[in-house]
């Protein structure tokens, strides 16, 4: 396992289109990125476990569609009633047979549920106070509005069939099942073209948790205030 450091110098960053605008406080605001199985949430455990605040796009995901929130509405709106649970939660195998059923539909879910997560992202940033902040995007692209406001890029890399096996043991998912959510995803690739650091994740635990270290370093140094 090696971690590969292919970019030296910090990229610039534009602030994206969000409404409200945040004055980010970290320093420097790493994306951590990497396909179902590549080890992405090991490594941005670890990173917790060192003191660094980690926003999780998932999580936020989850949040965001929650009763009483307006993006659940919208998606009510759209798509019907029968998306929601006796209980008003969203039923989400339901609202993803609709919104996948063709592209129209998932453009309509994108529409509503990526600046929902966006500006809720950019809420939790303005109150980080560490020189640096890990926000993991696990389907970041190359287009992505979240890379207008980061300062380096993550990518977690592993074997195809490493991955395969690693989600195959901790879900009921068939063989066949896991090769067709990764098929839907970026390769490592298309992610190494865009990610400024690399955590190639074929090793152990420990391998992960050592180049996370070596991270962490990194970052505090680039998110130290200059001298004056």
């Amino acid at each position: 396992m090696t971690t590969i450091d292919s970019k030296e110098t910090t990229r610039q960053t534009a602030s994206p289109t969000v409404s409200p605008t945040p004055s980010y406080n970290p320093s420097i605001i790493i994306g951590l990125t990497g396909g179902i199985g590549s080890g992405k949430t090991v490594a941005s455990d670890h990173f917790g476990a060192l003191g660094v605040p980690i926003i999780d796009t998932d999580i936020i995901a989850r949040l965001v569609v929650e009763p009483g929130q307006a993006a659940l509405a919208q998606l009510v709106e759209v798509f019907g009633s029968s998306i929601l649970k006796d209980d008003g939660y969203l039923n989400r195998d339901a609202l993803r047979e609709l919104a996948f059923s063709n592209t129209e539909n998932k453009a309509k879910l994108d529409e509503i549920t990526h600046p929902a997560i966006r500006n809720e992202t950019m809420r939790q940033l303005a109150n980080v106070t560490f020189p640096y902040c890990i926000v993991v995007v696990p389907l970041l692209t190359k287009d992505s509005p979240f890379q207008g406001f980061m300062q380096r890029i993550i990518a977690v890399t592993c074997s195809e069939e490493t991955r395969v096996t690693r989600v195959m043991q901790r879900s009921k998912l068939s063989r066949e099942a896991v090769i067709k959510i990764i098929s839907t995803q970026l390769t490592d690739q298309q992610r190494l073209e865009f990610a400024d650091d690399v955590i190639a994740n074929d090793g152990t635990i420990d391998d992960v948790k050592k180049a996370v270290e070596e991270l962490h370093e990194k970052y505090l140094l680039l998110g130290e205030p200059p001298q004056t």
